[in-house]
């Protein structure tokens, strides 16, 4: 509903404009009714009954189990449903079995409330108010840069221990994801739900940029761990291995600046961020000429181009915090 209104002055102080008499009629609107009204980055305005709820009807999905019943299981829960039915043209095998509780455990709030051997019940019991995405992604990039420091640790000592653990906290870093994702989209098409969650549809946007950027370089931490657990010797002399721990470090040294930059809209994080960036690529290339002169090590070019790409995640979360203000 659109409609046209001629802004009447009220004694100079301040400005006033009729409301739709059906919107107000709709909503239970009288005189003393109290309204929210809130500015957004359009420069329009935002009015809202102050004790609006949110009205959101529970949604289901079923399908069919098969090779990629945890795809469609994530999928459902990323779209917002609230009930996931799983079923089987006869009875699960134990390999689908096995991969529907696997992604169960994966996912924020999803417990199995109904099993029989051809049907599963997953009921999500996830409340969007009760997550702080702001909180949320900090967490998740805490994460990552704890996986980068114990990934080039375990690269550098040759600690297939290590290696391995870090390759496990990859999927705690998903699971802070899959949850992010899930309370964005419900937000998004819940106004009344990112408003009480203070997310403007700019900010909906880039924290769910961010929380993939976060996620993928999860996984190049991961990967890094998963190079440890193949058995490869430690054939690094001291000068690569203080290669490794300078990238390492510059990565660190970014800390959560990116995350802070775009969140609390500080330029000079954004342009700390960049610097680092470039002094990766400019260290990195001296690296990788002295690693290809060495001939073999495939397992040390993967761990490199693994942090490079953790380095440029970081830095594209740090961009979407750059000013929008145009200079002149």
């Amino acid at each position: 509903m659109e409609s046209r209104r001629v802004v009447q002055s009220t004694g100079g102080s301040s400005y006033a404009i009729t409301l739709p008499k059906p919107w107000a009629e709709a909503h239970g609107i009288r005189r003393g009714t109290v309204l929210l009204v809130r500015s957004v980055d359009d420069g329009g305005l935002l009015i809202y009954p102050e004790t609006v709820e949110s009205i959101r009807e529970p949604t289901h999905v079923e399908f069919l189990a098969g090779p990629g019943v945890g795809r469609d299981i994530v999928g459902a829960y990323l779209y917002g449903y609230d009930l996931i039915r799983v079923v089987a043209a006869q009875q699960f095998s134990e390999q689908e079995l096995g991969e529907v509780k696997k992604w169960v455990r994966a996912l924020a709030g999803a417990e199995i409330v109904d099993e029989t051997p051809s049907k599963i019940e997953i009921q999500i019991m996830l409340d969007p108010e009760a997550v702080a995405p702001e909180k949320v992604v900090r967490r998740q990039g805490a994460l990552v840069l704890g996986m980068v420091e114990d990934a080039v640790k375990a690269l550098v000592e040759g600690d297939v221990s290590l290696g391995r653990s870090v390759n496990q906290r990859d999927e705690e870093v998903d699971r802070h994801y899959f949850t992010l994702v899930r309370v964005l989209r419900t937000a998004a098409h819940d106004a009344s739900l990112a408003r009480r969650l203070r997310l403007s549809p700019l900010l909906l946007i880039d924290l769910r940029m961010a929380a993939k950027f976060l996620e993928d370089a999860g996984d190049h931490a991961a990967q890094i761990g998963r190079e440890m657990t193949r058995g490869y010797s430690n054939h690094m002399d001291k000068e690569l291995k203080g290669d490794f721990l300078h990238l390492s470090q510059l990565i660190l040294g970014m800390g959560l600046s990116p995350l802070e930059a775009l969140l609390g809209g500080h330029s000079e994080m954004v342009y700390k961020s960049l610097e680092a960036r470039n002094e990766f690529i400019r260290y990195g290339e001296n690296m990788v000429r002295r690693l290809a002169g060495q001939g073999g090590h495939i397992h040390l070019f993967k761990a490199y181009y693994a942090l490079d790409r953790i380095c440029e995640d970081l830095s594209d979360i740090a961009e979407l915090g750059l000013p929008l203000t145009p200079r002149l």
